[in-house]
């Protein structure tokens, strides 16, 4: 058994991609691409976090609730940006009921 000092570069990768291999198992499989996916959002999250990349540099994503492939964008909320969402979030909308009938009186079959 040798120290870590002892170890030559090599058998150091070797021992990180072992470790690393042993941590995914059962967290993630690999897809015919060769992405991994993740069982869950959080196991995913964890994963890029570690990687420290943006997640479009990541070959990873997750299946949600829904059964669709997902993964993070690599867009950052601004501070503009959720001002803008949180005004759109309080503007008012309009009812269905109001835009049924606008189209009726078009002559729209609804």
């Amino acid at each position: 058994m040798k120290t870590i000092a002892e170890l030559t570069v090599e058998e150091l990768a070797q021992l990180i991609r072992q470790i690393v291999h042993e941590e995914l198992k059962g967290v993630c499989t690999i897809d015919e691409k060769g992405y991994l996916v993740f069982r869950d959002e959080a196991s995913y999250a964890r994963y890029v976090q570690v990687v420290g990349k943006k997640p479009s540099r990541v070959k990873a994503y997750w299946i949600d609730e829904h059964g669709l492939k997902t993964r993070y964008s690599d867009d950052e909320v601004t501070p503009q940006l959720k001002r803008e969402l949180e005004r759109a979030r309080h503007e008012l909308t309009i009812p269905a009921e109001a835009v049924i009938a606008k189209l009726r009186k078009l002559g729209v079959k609804v």
